[in-house]
Order: C-alpha cells, then structure tokens, then sequence
C-alpha cells in the first residue's frame, strides 16, 4: 500500500488528504473531481494536482497488492456469478477477512446488532467485524456470556453486511490487483510484500537509527519508546492504522512518525534497491555520496573537514575517484549546503531568526514573542502589551521555539540553527555576554536565543578556550585569543581592559563580597594593582585628585550596591532577572504613599534572602538602578532609605494612626508608625512627631472622639452589614442614615463599639484580621473572577500580599490574568 507522502504531493494537498482520511495511493484513486471539491481547504491548484497524480496512477495500475503472494500479477479479477457460492471457499473469506481488516471497519457498523448482542462484541474484545466474519455459531458461543440467539442473530447480520459489500470488495480488488503488476517498483511500493521484508530489514538494521535520535517530538518519540519501539526497524513495517493503535499516539504524532520513515526511505531508496538487486554500483551514485558527505558532520556540526580528512572518515571504494568527490564537494558548495574556509569544508546552517520568519506553521503572535524575546523584550513587557500573565508568554515562547525547531528538523533532516556554532562556548565557559559581542562578534540576540532554549551559562575560565581543540575551532579560538590580549591586563589569571573602571570592577568582584568603606576600598585597589606589578600610571591608580569622581562612578555603578555610610558591596545587577522580586514587592499597588524599604526588608525576609538583599539600603540602591524613575505611580527614590509613590502628606498619614489608637505613648506610637511606613522607630520620634506636639501631655498623645448615640450606634450596625468598608464609605452611609449627626462620630472608638477592627483607612467585621478576612474572601468558590478585587482594594497592600502568599501555597492558581482556581475545593472533588 503507497502512501500519498510519497509521491509527490505538496504537503498543503497531503494534509488535506489525510483529514478526509484518504491515506493511500488506492484511497485517492477513488476519487473524482466531484469528491475533491468537498474536502475542506483544497484548492483548485491542489485539486488539479491531485487528479493529475490520478491519470498517472490510473496508467499504470493493473495489479493487485491485496494478497499478493497468493495472487498472479496478471490474472484478471472475475466477479463471481453466485456471490453466496463464492464465499464458501476458505481461500475467498481470507481474502474478504483481510480487505475487512485492511479497511478497518468496526463493529459498530453492523447497525443491525441489537443492544445486548452488540455489548456482548464490545466487553469482549470484538471491535472490528473481520474478527467476527464468517465465525461459526459454535466458536460465537465460546465468547462469555453469550447466548444462542445472541450468536445467531451476530452470524446472520455479519453474514448479511459482508454480502452488501460485494461490488465495493471487488471493485478495490480489482484496482489493486492492476497497482501490484507494475514493472518498475519503488521502495515504497515494494515495503510490504513479503518476499523482499527480510531483505529489506537487513539493510535497515544495518543502517539503524534509534527513535531517540530520530527527528521526532517529544510527544510521539516518548510514546514509541514507552510502547517498547526502540529503533527505526521496530517501526518501519507498521502501517498507519496500527500506529494509531499505539496507546495515546494522535494523528499528529502519527504524520510525524510517517513522515521520518517516509524520510528516511526515500534517501536510502536506491541504496536500498541495490542490495535487493544486487547492483552494486547503485549503492555509490552521487547522491549516496552527498548523503554520506553531509552525514559526516552530524558528530563534528560546526567543525571543518579537509579533502584527505573526509577520504578518511568515507571509506569510499577503490573506483569512486578523488576528482568525483571534488565534483560532488563543489556542488554542495555551490548550493551552500558547504562552506569552503582555509582548505577546510564545513555544514552550512540556516539562521534561526531567518526560518522563524518564514516558517508558516507559527502564528504571527507567536513570532512576535519569539523576535521580542530575541531582541531582549522581558517578559513582563510582552504581557502587559498583550494583556496576558508573565508565565503564559513564558510557555508561549517556550512552546513555540519547540515547534519550530521540530519543524525545521523535519523539513531540512536537521536540528541545528547557525546560531548553534556559539552553544557549546556559551554552555561551557564564562564569559561576559559585553565582552562576547564586542570582542568575539556575536550578536546580543544569538544569547537570548541560546538563553531561551533553555542552555546555561557555563563555569569555566575562558582562558582554557585556547586550548580546546576538540570544542572549539581554530577561528573561534583565534578570536578569544585576541580578545584577551587586545589592551588588556593579566590579573588574578584572567586578562583585564586596562581602564580604571574595568580594574574597579576586578577589584570590587574580588575584594568587597562583603561590606567595605570607600576609604578602605581606596587603600585596597591601590594597593592591589601593586600586588600584580602594574606600572603606577595616574589613569589607572587612584590619587587625591580623582577621588570624589570615582566616588560617584562607583555609588553608580552596576556592580554593587552603595549603603549609608559609604559603604560597597559587590553585586552583578545586570546579571539578575528581576521577575519574582517585582512580583513580590508588587510596587504597581502603591500611590500617593511614602516608605521605607526597612518594611519590605521586614515583610519578605524569603525573597530578600534569595537575591541576597541584606538591609533596606541595599535595596533602596538597588531600587534606584533597576526601576526608571517616574514609573509605576511616580515612583522616586527618596533620601535613603524612602521611596515614594506620587505625593505624600507624612503629617496627615501619622495623624490618622493617631487618632486611630489614642491614647498612646510616644514609643509605641512610633511602632505603629513605623509599622504601616517601615520607618525606623528611633527616625519617627527624632523627627517625624513635631507636628503632634498639640495631643502630647505627660508622656502621652491622646484625641477626644466624639462619642456617637447608642440609638444611632445601634441603627447603623444595621445597615453595615458588609464585612468590609472603607471610613469614607461609613460615613457616606452615616450621613444619609442620620443627617444631622457630626460626620466626626464615625471614629475607631464607636465603630470598635459595634465590633470593628478599624485601621487607618477601612474597618472589618467578623473577622479577626485584615489577612483572615482576604483569606476567606479569595478561597470561598472555587474558580473565580477577581477583577472587581483588584479595584476595589488596588490600593491595600494585605490584599496583594495575601493573594501572593495563596499563590505562593499552592492554595490558588491564577490561569488566566484575574482568574483564579482554589486547589483545595479542586482536590476535595477529586477524593
């Protein structure tokens, strides 16, 4: 049976085909131009091709495959006049039991089945009507359970179907007894007949390929292997349907698995012919050859061969001549399938970020993710462009590099992209991604792409690069050699630009992991470069003159951080993605407030300790480098250690806690302070209580509240039936409700009297915490839309952190932007 993948077809026509479930070259040649036009996406071009393919088939067929071994190519199929007479011979229900095999027509087609005769087939294993055709009513009553009407009524309705499809039997037979008397066969037309099957396994598992290494994804590649096919012989004789069979194995996985054989046979074809033939000449003719050229660069990919080193590596015969191979080599030059270097040849690949753009099974969105990401996009800029979450771009992007990757491998046989040749470098040594575009040429977007497929830095000192003859070639190593001797200097084993910055960068790197003073980094640097006999040059020493500059470069610079009291720290900046500490920080939630980084050093000792943040003046530097002033709600870096988002009213903020717990001495009243704003405590009573000196007598601040009427009391627990409500909203309510009441009666001490726990700008009832209320409020159904949330509370850090911390657990999932799943009413349905 010839597949339509093989002859030629373009793959737009093919995937069409199989769609309609027209597999073979049979299933096409039973159709017509009618027929065509009612498959889905087949064009007129397509059409046209197809009934061509048609006309030429329909020329040469006139044999059959079916049964071949048992039939003469040229005996005429003759229709029987007595179907009923012609089916008592054995030889001829062979035959139909086959053609219902081949055809895969299942049980269920035998409409006429009742209920319990057709669950009966089912529970025992009868799916398919050839297992059952032409069985006798005393073998049907072995099956369990069966019953003699039941076998009876299964004999007579088989008996029936199998009648009804005489014309449709005879006619297929017919025209594949015409397909199998071709004279000139292909591989593919002679695969599975049985007299060439031994042959034809011999040269395959001569020339095995295991399905690990086959060009296959992973989906199809993890279900051969777990079904116990290994290699390439394993699956070569299965056809389409029993591929299907394999457990979990979709269509896709299937054209994939189909496509590779099909790969596969067409390169080895006339090799293949030639040892069933026994031609020996075949077996070497140009594209054998430039099969077996191209093949030796599958262990060496980006390494160059020399005319004698590829004679070598060949082993070619006595009469294959070195001109020949000359001729062949200059072809594949010619079609820049090779590149000719320094009398060395090597493979050609193509750029990746070429055959994104033209690879049309990606979408455009897709591409554009790709190409961002490429070009050094983060992710949190993709998402908020796109309106989607960090992660889905993250999986997008992943996934679709997978694809693409899958599909060049499948179209070209090959998985590597020109960008590959640094893969092994990047992987293996370490270097700075500057240094590697400005000295070695490579581009900025060739360490996204080696970065997005997933590929880490390597550890090793690039120095040993000059000596990595088996990794890396000679032009390669040629570069790196340069770019560690150009205007460099050799310190602490690793060449150095002798610029004092560079040399600030060794020095801080090697000497100040831990806290250093400017003044003793000035002594240490010097002192330093004396150490590694570095000629005194006042443009690279420190002297008086450049010490307040340098200063300022340093409290700058992206490589450490500067805390109070002019104290450095090394830290690669730039080497960091900053993702999870924004996701936790959240500063999008913040407006028209000041803090001190003293409260996030406090409130996320987890992620702190996981960037190595070690006090708020750390990350108040850090803060400064990495987020633009201005964005998120103008955010701005303060005097260290406050940060402040749009305009603050320090004064009015510390008031409202006042008055939120007067009576209160200074000190607590400072805890609380610095509690909300992350102040230091011993900051707010020096400076920042002054203007509460009206309400401070004997040590102690206190505010007269208005005292509200129980009847008023009483009457507006009953309208606040809400468990959350902002003190602007209760006093709305409280104006309506009584009018001519003083709005100043809606205070934490009355509003504690009806039961509320009151903060600075909300109360809560029924719940004894702000977190105990949020918890409940986003872990009460199980899915839920949360963009009402969002808006309500934008502006109230307990509820981001609680959401976070729920996230965090595991208790929540948030698939989509605002829609959140809970995991415990999802494991409770389960159990």
């Amino acid at each position: 049976m010839i597949s339509i993948d093989t002859i030629g077809l373009s793959v737009r026509s093919i995937n069409a085909l199989h769609r309609a479930d027209i597999h073979t070259v049979g299933d096409m040649l039973e159709c017509n131009e009618d027929s065509l036009n009612e498959i889905r996406n087949l064009g007129k071009k397509s059409i046209d091709e197809i009934l061509q393919k048609i006309e030429e088939y329909q020329e040469k067929a006139n044999a059959s495959d079916i049964n071949a071994d048992n039939m003469d190519d040229n005996e005429e199929v003759i229709i029987p006049e007595d179907f009923n007479a012609w089916l008592l011979k054995d030889d001829n229900r062979q035959l139909i039991i086959d053609w219902l095999k081949e055809k895969d027509i299942k049980t269920e087609m035998l409409e006429l089945l009742s209920a319990r005769a057709f669950n009966l087939l089912m529970f025992n294993g009868y799916n398919y009507v050839y297992q059952i055709a032409f069985m006798p009513g005393d073998k049907l009553i072995e099956i369990p359970r069966m019953d003699m009407a039941s076998a009876t009524e299964i004999e007579r309705v088989t008996t029936s179907f199998i009648r009804a499809l005489e014309s449709k039997f005879f006619q297929e037979l017919s025209e594949k007894k015409k397909a199998a008397a071709v004279k000139k066969k292909s591989i593919f037309e002679i695969l599975y007949i049985p007299e060439y099957h031994d042959a034809i396994l011999a040269y395959v598992k001569a020339n095995n390929i295991s399905i690990e290494k086959m060009v296959l994804s992973n989906r199809p590649k993890n279900r051969l292997i777990s079904n116990g096919y290994n290699e390439l012989s394993d699956v070569l004789f299965l056809t389409r349907s029993e591929m299907m069979r394999i457990p979990a194995m979709g269509a896709g996985s299937v054209d994939e698995i189909v496509s590779v054989i099909n790969n596969y046979l067409t390169e080895n074809e006339k090799r293949m012919m030639a040892v069933i033939s026994g031609d020996e000449s075949a077996i070497w003719d140009d594209t054998a050859i430039r099969n077996m050229v191209l093949n030796q660069y599958k262990d060496i990919p980006f390494k160059g061969l020399s005319l004698n080193e590829m004679l070598e590596r060949l082993c070619l015969p006595e009469h294959i001549t070195v001109e020949r191979l000359k001729k062949i080599i200059g072809q594949l030059i010619a079609e820049k399938k090779l590149e000719y270097v320094d009398y060395r040849c090597y493979r050609v690949y193509s750029k990746f970020e070429d055959y994104l753009e033209t690879c049309s099974d990606i979408g455009d969105r897709e591409r554009d993710f790709i190409n961002k990401r490429l070009n050094g996009l983060t992710l949190e800029a993709i998402a908020q462009e796109y309106g989607l979450t960090r992660e889905r771009v993250r999986q997008l992007v992943k996934r679709s590099i997978e694809n693409v990757r899958n599909i060049y491998s499948s179209e070209i046989g090959i998985s590597l992209f020109d960008e590959d040749y640094y893969r092994y470098l990047y992987e293996t040594y370490s270097f700075e991604k500057k240094d590697g575009t400005e000295w070695l040429g490579i581009p900025t977007y060739v360490w996204n792409y080696l970065a997005l497929n997933d590929i880490k830095p390597g550890k090793k000192d690039l120095l040993y690069a000059l000596e990595d003859v088996k990794g890396l070639d000679a032009g390669l190593r040629l570069k790196i050699k340069n770019y560690l001797n150009r205007n460099k200097l050799f310190i602490d084993g690793k060449w150095i630009e002798k610029k004092r910055a560079d040399l600030e960068q060794v020095v801080v790197r090697k000497f100040c992991k831990e806290d250093v003073t400017f003044n003793e980094f000035y002594h240490i640097y010097n002192e330093f470069l004396e150490q590694e006999d570095i000629p005194y040059d006042e443009g690279i020493y420190y002297t008086e003159a450049v010490l307040r500059s340098r200063k300022n470069h340093l409290a700058d610079s992206r490589f450490l951080l500067w805390k109070q009291n002019e104290q450095i720290r090394y830290y690669d900046i730039d080497g960091r993605d900053y993702s999870e500490l924004f996701d936790v920080l959240n500063l999008d939630s913040y407006e028209n407030i000041e803090l001190s980084t003293l409260k996030f050093v406090r409130d996320y000792p987890d992620i702190m300790k996981k960037y190595d943040i070690r006090d708020q003046y750390e990350l108040h530097n850090l803060l400064r480098k990495i987020v633009p002033d201005g964005s998120f709600h103008d955010f701005h870096c303060c005097r260290m250690p406050d940060i402040r988002f749009g305009t603050f009213d320090r004064d009015s903020a510390i008031l409202e806690i006042l008055i939120d717990s007067a009576p209160i001495n200074m000190k607590d009243l400072a805890e609380l302070v610095s509690e909300e704003y992350g102040y230091d405590p011993t900051v707010v009573m020096a400076n920042y209580l002054q203007s509460l000196t009206p309400y401070y007598h004997q040590g102690i601040y206190s505010i007269d509240q208005k005292m509200m009427s129980q009847e008023n009391r009483d009457s507006l627990k009953i309208i606040l039936t809400d468990d959350f409500y902002y003190i602007d909203e209760i006093k709305k309510i409280y104006g309506k409700m009584a009018p001519d009441a003083d709005a100043d009666e809606i205070n934490p001490y009355n509003l504690k009297l009806m039961g509320f726990a009151v903060f600075s700008r909300y109360a809560i009832q029924n719940h004894s915490s702000a977190e105990a209320f949020f918890y409940n409020l986003l872990t009460k159904e199980d899915m839920m839309d949360i963009s009402e949330y969002r808006k309500r509370f934008a502006y109230l850090q307990v509820f981001y952190q609680t959401l976070l911390g729920l996230k965090r657990d595991l208790e929540v999932v948030e698939f989509e932007p605002n829609q959140i799943i809970n995991l415990n009413f999802a494991h409770k349905k389960v159990l």
